[in-house]
């Protein structure tokens, strides 16, 4: 259902914009870190980096967001799994500790690989702005964004830490956190615009 919408989208693009100079046209309300990349001063742009047709430009960023939405429900599945070896770890089963430290890693490379895919993908054809399904996306974005920057951090601050109960509390209270605000995230993008 949504590859066809996306092609019927991509058809209807072709024929109601006009062949203009690529990085000409931007629409409005075009977030101000897209107007920096691709703007027609864009970084993109100067670095010669951007397909050379808007047409090109809506098929990139929607390869772009399918491999986004792909990687981000694998970084998903290998979150919860993470959460449980840190549960095991918790409850005293410190055999999971060594693969708990290495799929950490597996876990934050991935999201921030699904993350990069969507926040330099290309322009959108329009940006709304009525509150929305992935209004609410873009938003907890920010939060499990955040929150995927300081676990890692957190994770180390538990092993220095003076106060291990605190340190340990705190990283699971944002691992948490940000596990929840990343599964809305992902329910959302099954419900229409």
């Amino acid at each position: 259902m949504h590859l066809f919408r996306n092609l019927l989208l991509l058809f209807i693009i072709s024929i109601a914009i006009p062949n203009k100079e690529s990085g000409s046209y931007l629409p409005k309300s075009t977030p101000y870190h897209t107007r920096l990349l691709w703007g027609k001063d864009g970084i993109v742009r100067k670095t010669k980096l951007a397909p050379t047709s808007r047409d090109e430009e809506l098929k990139l960023r929607l390869k772009m967001l399918q491999l986004h939405q792909k990687i981000a429900l694998g970084s998903l599945g290998a979150f919860y799994y993470q959460t449980y070896l840190g549960n095991e770890l918790v409850k005293g089963n410190y055999q999971h500790k060594e693969m708990h430290s290495k799929f950490s890693k597996v876990v934050w490379g991935s999201y921030m690989i699904s993350a990069g895919l969507s926040y330099l993908a290309p322009p959108a054809l329009i940006y709304d702005k009525r509150i929305s399904s992935m209004k609410i996306h873009k938003f907890l974005s920010y939060v499990h964004f955040l929150g995927m920057a300081v676990i890692p951090y957190l994770g180390y601050r538990i092993s220095v830490s003076d106060d291990y109960d605190k340190a340990l509390q705190l990283h699971q209270n944002v691992a948490y956190t940000t596990l929840f605000t990343l599964s809305l995230s992902a329910l959302l993008t099954f419900l229409p615009y």
